[in-house]
């Protein structure tokens, strides 16, 4: 009796129970446009299990999954840990096991049995995220595999460096791409795929379903019921996840450094880079670059590191920083045109209804279709 009122009275269950409850309904409401279009092989590769703890979670990228895959690492064994941030997120990617290779009827049993879970975004953001990630911020392999595609097919007199490299995509270029890759099913990817393809959550019954935005009372919640909280463990959760970000950044952008010279100083790569931090609202946007961007420089990993502990120490408080992400989107999504937006709300609709968002986020629909001066700051710079 006394754990049935302490779930009553625990507000972040009821807040998954509402969530479920609200899943059920638009299940129900949307059956007939409920459509998804990836193969049933992608979403048996999107279900990371661990069959000894009997838990299935739905991996959607750009929805905390490298942290996630971490703890999978460590319940697998794979890793002799007990801090996720221990491990670096660039060595996130094995270690555990996914459904890929499992028949149907087992991945039936399985789920019956296990504890489910998943984690989901406000579309927008998530789509706004992508696009920073995989596109904006240097990564040459989208800029290979959709960039160029993207100036190819969305660019009017595309110049053939643009052509060659893919590096230059504009955030409405990108949205172009995107709502016409979901209506041809033509060069989709799983960074901006809508969540509910990967997870197919009207046909799994999801235990939890967590939000990024409330991700660390999430994630503690279900680690708690997982009866995980011994085995998996943090000092500080918040300042662990900012400076994951910061090493994160460093790895990745120097893991490509040869790649980037073939289309832009490395300085610039490194400038990209930094700008994704300031979006994300890990950095400032007052901290400035401390390298010059319109020649190359000499710069070590560990001095780009460095550069990037130092600023983030400048760089205020949690709050300060979080109007960053705010600016950074009103700005990219000043830049889509009406039309375009409405096409894009289509493109996002079943994930906005499913998941509790609002079809087109009231900030974005006050939009005049005009920059946002943000005292003459510019998130995104075309360099």
């Amino acid at each position: 009796m006394t754990i049935f009122f302490q779930m009553l009275n625990d507000p972040i269950q009821k807040r998954f129970d509402e969530r479920n409850k609200h899943l059920k309904y638009e299940c129900s409401r949307l059956k007939n446009y409920y459509v998804a279009q990836n193969s049933e092989a992608a979403v048996k590769e999107h279900l990371v299990v661990n069959r000894k703890s009997k838990i299935v979670y739905c991996a959607i990228e750009k929805i905390g999954c490298t942290f996630w895959k971490r703890i999978f690492q460590i319940l697998s064994g794979w890793r002799n840990v007990t801090n996720p941030f221990s491990i670096r997120g660039i060595q996130a990617y094995e270690g555990f096991s996914t459904a890929k290779r499992l028949p149907f009827d087992k991945i039936y049993q399985l789920l019956r049995m296990s504890t489910k879970f998943m984690f989901v975004r406000e579309p927008f953001e998530r789509l706004l995220s992508g696009y920073v990630d995989k596109i904006y911020s240097p990564n040459t392999a989208y800029w290979n595999f959709i960039g160029k595609y993207i100036v190819k097919n969305f660019r009017e007199n595309p110049s053939n460096v643009s052509l060659e490299c893919g590096h230059d995509v504009t955030f409405p270029e990108f949205v172009e791409y995107f709502v016409y890759s979901q209506s041809s099913n033509e060069r989709r990817d799983a960074h901006f795929v809508p969540s509910f393809e990967h997870c197919r959550p009207c046909e799994i019954d999801y235990d939890y379903i967590g939000k990024l935005e409330t991700f660390q009372e999430d994630t503690f919640h279900i680690l708690k019921k997982l009866d995980l909280e011994d085995m998996i463990q943090f000092s500080n959760f918040q300042n662990e996840t900012e400076t994951d970000a910061l090493v994160d950044t460093v790895d990745y952008v120097f893991s490509m450094r040869h790649a980037i010279l073939n289309c832009m100083t490395f300085t610039k790569g490194m400038y990209r880079a930094w700008r994704k931090l300031q979006i994300r609202g890990i950095l400032s946007k007052h901290v400035k670059f401390p390298f010059p961007v319109d020649r190359d420089v000499n710069v070590t990993p560990g001095q780009f590191k460095e550069a990037l502990f130092k600023a983030h120490a400048q760089s205020g408080d949690k709050e300060s920083r979080k109007k960053n992400r705010e600016e950074a989107m009103l700005e990219a999504y000043s830049t889509i045109s009406p039309v375009l937006m409405e096409r894009l709300r289509d493109a996002l609709l079943i994930d906005s209804s499913l998941f509790g968002y609002e079809k087109i986020p009231k900030k974005l629909t006050e939009l005049k279709y005009s920059v946002p001066d943000n005292g003459g700051f510019r998130y995104f710079e075309n360099i």
